[in-house]
């Protein structure tokens, strides 16, 4: 485990040193918020990152680190993510005796993922305690009932690296410059159809890869190929060079990290076909139902409009840097030491 502070771009002088602390290897949207916000992001890595039984063992260290992170560093703000509820729950009161303010950004993992339902309840104890929750879906906000400061922030749009490192695949099929590629951004977790979206590119005219740690076995047609984990340049360059990205989830109520990066560069999308996806990026993408026959139908159409979906995508962006922008600014006036009685 270590801790890992990246400085942001643009601080306030009146939150400096300010904190976003986050029980991960890693995170875009965190990521994305320290920089907007102009405060540190610190990644406490652990091991046994999503293996459920490991926490026992790891849990007592990450909070012995964040209290000493706190204690030393002296925020004058953080903003602490959940899940874990572990997390807020020593925050808040260690924030306190340094007479921090605090907020929490609640992924939507909290509500949805079924290892973290049961803390529900704490989470919104907690939430009435703090100076803001952030949310990314304003179904989700309705759920934080009780909270006094609720502010919905989707994923503001990431900066993401630029390099020319290439892009290391474990295989690679056999292919020619007309052939297109279609990258799938993958964690994968639970709630990815990943098995559905490798046989939706079985016989297809175009190559599939699939980004992320594997962990599940997959029937690979020879035109699908894992990337594994890449670097962030190498990430940044797959996406880049993809002539379109699919991001997909079984689950009603998420925003996807890869949607948003997808969206920074202007890429053709194909998502899946959720109320809540369909409501944050309307007609800059296509959307896929749950079966491979669905998904190889929405990549296809998406590679068939890929200029006009480059186009949506452009304009998308314009109109949510705006959005994120203000939400940022309503965090920042939440966190400031300025509103403190």
């Amino acid at each position: 485990m270590t801790t890992e502070p990246v400085s942001g771009a643009a601080r306030s002088p009146r939150l400096r040193p300010g904190l976003v602390i986050a029980w991960m290897p890693s995170s875009q949207r965190s990521a994305t918020l320290a920089r907007r916000l102009g405060f540190d992001l610190v990644l406490l890595r652990r091991v046994g990152f999503r293996r459920p039984w490991t926490a026992p063992f790891v849990y007592p260290v990450l909070m012995l680190r964040t209290a000493l992170t706190i204690v030393r560093r002296r925020p004058r703000a953080i903003l602490v993510v959940a899940p874990p509820v572990v997390a807020p729950l020593l925050v808040l009161p260690v924030a306190r005796l340094t007479r921090a303010r605090v907020g929490i950004d609640i992924h939507s993992g909290a509500f949805l993922d079924r290892r973290w339902r049961w803390s529900l309840r704490i989470l919104r104890y907690l939430g009435r305690r703090a100076d803001a929750c952030v949310v990314t879906l304003p179904s989700l906000s309705r759920q934080m009932e009780g909270a006094d400061r609720m502010i919905v922030l989707p994923d503001p749009l990431p900066e993401l690296a630029d390099s020319a490192e290439p892009v290391p695949v474990r295989a690679r099929p056999a292919r020619d410059r007309a052939t297109p590629t279609v990258v799938a951004v993958a964690g994968w977790g639970d709630d990815e159809p990943l098995a559905e979206l490798a046989e939706a590119a079985r016989g297809q005219p175009w190559n599939l890869l699939i980004t992320g740690n594997p962990r599940r076995k997959l029937s690979l047609p020879p035109n699908v190929i894992l990337t594994g984990l890449l670097a962030p340049e190498a990430y940044a360059n797959a996406l880049r060079r993809a002539d379109a990205v699919a991001v997909l989830t079984t689950r009603p109520d998420t925003l996807l990290s890869g949607a948003w990066e997808s969206v920074a560069l202007h890429k053709a999308i194909v998502l899946s076909d959720t109320a809540a996806l369909r409501t944050a990026f309307a007609d800059a993408a296509i959307y896929a139902g749950p079966t491979a026959a669905c998904m190889a139908a929405a990549i296809s159409e998406a590679l068939a409009n890929r200029r006009l979906l480059e186009a949506r995508a452009s304009r998308l962006a314009g109109r949510l840097v705006a959005e994120s922008g203000e939400q940022v600014s309503l965090l920042l006036a939440a966190l400031s030491p300025q509103e403190q009685p």
